[in-house]
Formats: structure tokens, sequence, C-alpha cells
């Protein structure tokens, strides 16, 4: 049987610029605003703008909603199947990767659970965002739109957007190809899966998998590559530091490295998606199938990351409990939120059988982020964002925050410099 192999044809990009073509040369990712505008423009938004934040500039974009990496496949010119593609060729073939180029979507505030970029000062320790070249749309609402229409819009325009800049790559010559199959290794090889739980818990907290809410959608054994390949989506706004963006699932470390690791310490034997539900009784169905699927395949360990905190908590203790004792190795990720200072309780829930941790740091530490000479969006956003306070704006235009509004800055899947050491 021939197995799924998918080449990722890495198209590097060092700088963006407007121009009056858009395209990619020597590195360069030159962008036709007013083409690029006349296509993101609809009746949910009053206004739309495209704006640019490179490495190193004054400039503080918030709020932030999703950050996307601009990819497409180059044999059908299509991309994020379900939504704008069809499902042919999901996780093999190949596929064109803007590598250092991002689409970021802001605009007025959707919810309180969104976050800020810096390009400059301390914040750019928190954030891989201020080390890219960002493409950021600017969208404004319509009059009397709803959250959920806001959201649906800003989501649908971003991914537009992302996929419009990533037909510029299918022009030139990728710099790298990066293949990923899962090739058969040694059996004494332990048996690993990871396990992603995807945030599907309504008013404003869901992904989409293959165009559809996860809400809606079962546990599901799934390819590797089909995460690699624009499978999911963000839908959600759940607190920025924690937020799972649609660039994180595009790129999910976790993945990458149990790839890394294939045929030399262990079998990488696939992904289980499964939806977080506030119910309790979904939260024990979604255990017993992640633990059915596993034990069916003859699994040795899981990796379990989750998205969010506080109740998704309650998800990952009960997935460690239960695999533990029918013999599954388990290692589950987290941030924390342990105050201040550090010393309060960093979950909501806790279990004795989660004895093998990762952690992406305290996400309640408060930073001074300095003035910016430029904001892309909106300044006084600052103050309502989840996990800040209420009187983060200072007179000199300095923000007083949590780590917790800094996108990823405490990503439950490693996407932070954060972390905690046990001596």
């Amino acid at each position: 049987m021939k197995q799924k192999s998918l080449d990722l044809e890495i198209v590097k990009i060092h700088d963006i610029q407007f121009g009056e073509k858009t395209e990619i040369k020597e590195h360069v990712l030159t962008i036709q605003k007013e083409e690029l505008k006349k296509i993101l423009e609809c009746e949910e938004f009053s206004s739309v703008d495209i704006q640019l934040a490179r490495p190193g500039e004054s400039i503080r974009i918030i709020p932030v909603k999703d950050a996307i990496e601009p990819r497409i496949k180059p044999d059908s010119g299509e991309y994020f199947p379900g939504i704008l593609g069809k499902y042919d060729s999901v996780g093999e073939g190949r596929t064109r990767v803007l590598e250092g180029c991002c689409v970021i979507t802001t605009g007025r505030i959707v919810c309180f659970q969104e976050g800020l970029i810096d390009m400059n000062g301390p914040g750019t320790v928190h954030s891989i965002y201020s080390h890219m070249n960002n493409v950021v749309l600017v969208a404004e609402p319509a009059e009397n739109l709803s959250p959920e229409e806001h959201e649906a819009a800003v989501r649908k325009a971003g991914l537009k957007m992302a996929h419009y800049l990533a037909k510029a790559g299918m022009e030139v010559e990728a710099d790298e190809v990066r293949t990923y199959t899962l090739n058969k290794v040694d059996p004494k090889l332990p048996r690993l899966m990871y396990v992603n739980l995807v945030l599907a818990q309504g008013l404003l907290h869901d992904n989409y998998i293959y165009g559809e809410d996860a809400k809606k959608l079962q546990t599901m054994l799934m390819h590797p590559n089909e995460m690699m390949d624009g499978a999911i989506v963000s839908g959600n706004c759940v607190t920025a530091c924690d937020k799972n963006t649609t660039y994180d699932h595009q790129n999910n470390p976790v993945v990458k490295d149990m790839y890394e690791r294939h045929g030399k310490d262990l079998n990488f034997c696939g992904v289980i998606s499964s939806p977080i539900s506030t119910i309790l009784a979904e939260k024990e169905r979604g255990v017993m199938e992640i633990l059915s699927i596993a034990r069916l395949l003859d699994i040795d360990a899981i990796v379990v990351t989750e998205e969010g905190g506080g109740n998704p908590e309650a998800d990952i203790m009960m997935i460690a409990e239960e695999a533990e004792k029918v013999g599954i190795k388990t290692v589950i990720c987290v941030h924390e939120n342990a105050g201040d200072d550090g010393s309060s309780e960093p979950l909501a829930n806790s279990n004795p059988a989660a004895d093998a941790v990762v952690t992406a740091g305290n996400n309640n530490e408060f930073i001074v982020l300095p003035p910016m000479k430029k904001t892309i969006g909106h300044l006084e956003a600052v103050d309502v964002l989840a996990g800040g306070v209420s009187d983060a704006l200072q007179e000199d235009g300095s923000v007083r925050v949590r780590l917790a509004v800094i996108m990823d800055a405490a990503s439950n899947l490693g996407i932070t410099k954060l972390r905690a050491v046990t001596y």
C-alpha cells in the first residue's frame, strides 16, 4: 500500500512591500494592495485595509484575531479544504509554503479574548509572529453585525488573503523541499500517537475541521499531513497566549518533532483529533473514543495538548488517568495560571496520573511593553483583553499587561520560549 507523502515546497520570504503586481522576486513579496482589497471587500465589512509590519519596526498590532501562513496546492491552485478548496490530495502531493510571511487579522474587537503582537521591544521575546513579515488585514465590521457574523467574516477573509498571497509562490522556484511520510520502521520501536484536543465550546470558542464546526464532529483519527495541509482552521477567540492559531495548526511543533524522531526512537502512528466540549458527558465520550483508537492501534504512549485553559484541563487530566489505567504512558502539554508571582495553583484540575508534564510557562506574569510609533488596529482594546487589566494603557502609551494578551506567549503546543525546569 502506498503511504501518504507530502512535499512542502518552501519559498523563503525575507521582506514584503506594496507594488504594481503581486509577485515574489529575490525573496521579496510584492503585493498589489488595491487588487487584494477588492477580493476581500464584502457587505460584512464597512472598510478593508491592508498594512505591513516587519520585524524590528516600531509597530503594535491589536486586537489580533488569527495568524495564517500562506500555502497553496500548486497542482490545483487550492487550499483550506472544505472552506476554499476541495478535498483532493489533502496531506499528499505538493504544497507551496511562503515561509517567513504571515497573514494577521485585526480590526474592531470581536471578543475580549484576542491579543497583540509587538514588532519591536521586549514583547518580541514572547511571540513568534514578531519575527515574521506580517501582512495585516484591518477589517472593520458593518453596523449591527453580530459577533458570530463578525468572526465568520474575518476568518474567511483571512483565509482568502493567505490563499491570494500564496498564489505568488507558484511562479517561483522553491528554496527547499521537505518531505513528510510515515514510512514503516522497526516494529520494536515504541508506538506513539499525538492527541490533539481541538477547542469546540461555542460562544466564539470553536475550530473548524475540513470546514465543519468541530462541535458537530466526533473524535477522529487523522494523518499528521492533514494538519500541515490546512485541515484545521482556527475560529476561536480564546485567550491570546494559548490560542492555537491557524498558523499553529499548519506548523504544529508536536507533529514536527514526532516526525523528526520517527524511525529513530519512536514509531509515530498518527494523530487523534478530539473536540473539547464544556459538557461532562461529552468529555467522557471523548476520552473513551481516544482510548478506543489508541488501544485498537496498540499504542504504547500518547502526547496530549490542549487549547485554552481552565475547563480543558479537566479533559487532559481525565485522559491521563484513564490512559495510565490501561497501560498507555501519557505526556501532557499545558500552560500555567500560577498568579502574578508564580506561587498559585497553576492548573484548574490535576491528577496524580499526570506525572509527565511539559509546561509552556506562567501566563499571569506581568510585562510592560513600551509605546510604539504606530498601532495597526485599536490600541484602546488592550484594556479589555482577557488576562489583562482594566488600566493596562498608560499615559505615555506603554501598556502594562500579563503575558496572557501576547499571541502565543504561553502556547500549549510549545510555540514559545517560556518553560520551567525541575531541579
